[in-house]
């Protein structure tokens, strides 16, 4: 990666043209790359801004192409996959990257071919098999997701007699559904799912959150044997890969799960939030598709004239935002929640809390999501990140 440093403390991110060589497989076999990408920081320090055009063709000479002036961030790869892997503009899969957070903006393509065409770019990269299956992963079941769905909405519009009159309009809009973020334990769940049985990407797919955490997981140190049994896998006695009983709300009991905690939204948020300290600069970034690309974020609304949410919203807002994560994500879910109401609905963030070994609340976040919601509380969106 070079860096050249300009006026203004711009500098330009440039990096190498083409593939490189992988060690068990030629990268020339997952397509070229088209350019270089060459972009200035903007002032944010998070976003860049490319300067040139840079493009990626698959090896069905499918042409996924990032254009002058595009903003990246890498946030269409989950952040909580770094710590294993780097940042997105560190090491070999930066290329990918950038590809991979336009497609997530402009959501032409489906999801499903997107996270595969970074699978294949990441190997173009000369990115090695075995990360780049986690990066897979990541984005598979993690990352971004979008489907094609029609909205009805009232308008009021003037009638041939001079009189304001509702009017339904019915559209076709492409809508984000983002998954919960990952917590700390799939991503060790993921990392060893990879490196113990190096599944083919048909396998990735149909292992999800839900088969990932019933997988049963070998002891630190035991390896296979020559005919690929396990020579002493863990015992699980009940409780799940990652030394926790099962938090699944149980039939008929909303209002705690089986080890007794309370339901999300009655944990205390002065407490957690004094825990976790204060958010990181630039988590309230703006996006948009016309302009900052990246994780976009709904368009918010000015409510300043709109009325407060009451009480019995606020709770069915929760309420409907909590079961939906509940559904997606395969198990409750701690986190603190915010419903801000908006023109056609409201508006809901939902900051994810992690547990500890026991269950309990760290105070630590571990991701967030924006939730829109209409009028009657139907989940219209979710958006990773605020």
């Amino acid at each position: 990666m070079k860096i050249h440093y300009r006026p203004l403390w711009f500098c330009v991110l440039a990096t190498a043209i083409g593939c490189q060589r992988t060690d068990s497989t030629d990268s020339a076999d997952f397509g070229r790359f088209e350019g270089e990408v060459v972009a200035a920081w903007n002032d944010d320090g998070r976003h860049m801004t490319l300067r040139e055009d840079f493009a990626y063709v698959d090896r069905q000479n499918r042409r996924w192409k990032a254009p002058t002036g595009t903003v990246v961030d890498g946030a269409s790869i989950p952040a909580a996959f770094w710590t294993f892997i780097g940042g997105p503009f560190e090491g070999r899969y930066r290329n990918a990257s950038v590809v991979h957070d336009v497609e997530c903006v402009d959501m032409k393509a489906s999801w499903q071919d997107v996270h595969t065409m970074f699978y294949e770019a990441c190997r173009c990269g000369g990115v090695d098999e075995t990360k780049a299956k986690m990066l897979y992963y990541a984005v598979y079941h993690f990352g971004p997701r979008w489907e094609t769905v029609t909205e009805t909405r009232v308008e009021m519009r003037e009638d041939a007699e001079g009189k304001m009159v509702e009017h339904e309009v019915t559209e076709e809009r492409v809508v984000r559904v983002d998954p919960p973020p990952p917590t700390p334990e799939e991503v060790a769940q993921v990392e060893a799912l990879i490196e113990e049985e190096n599944p083919d990407l048909s396998v990735i797919k149909k292992t999800n959150r839900d088969e990932l955490r019933r997988r049963p997981r070998r002891s630190p140190g035991r390896t296979r044997t020559d005919d690929g049994s396990d020579i002493a896998a863990s015992s699980l006695d009940g409780r799940d890969q990652i030394g926790q009983t099962s938090r699944r709300r149980p039939e008929g009991g909303p209002e705690r799960n089986e080890r007794g905690e309370k339901r999300v939204e009655d944990v205390d948020a002065e407490t957690a939030i004094a825990a976790r300290g204060e958010r990181p600069q630039g988590e309230n970034a703006q996006d948009s598709r016309s302009g900052e690309r990246g994780q976009r974020p709904p368009r918010r609304q000015d409510a300043s004239d709109l009325p407060a949410v009451t009480p019995e919203e606020q709770q069915l807002a929760v309420e409907q935002v909590r079961q939906f994560i509940e559904q997606q994500a395969g198990e409750p879910r701690l986190a603190e929640y915010e419903v801000e109401r908006t023109r056609n609905g409201f508006r809901v963030i939902v900051r994810y809390l992690h547990l500890d070994k026991e269950g309990q609340p760290t105070g630590e976040e571990i991701g967030t999501s924006t939730v829109r919601l209409s009028l009657d509380g139907k989940v219209l969106e979710m958006t990773s990140g605020r």
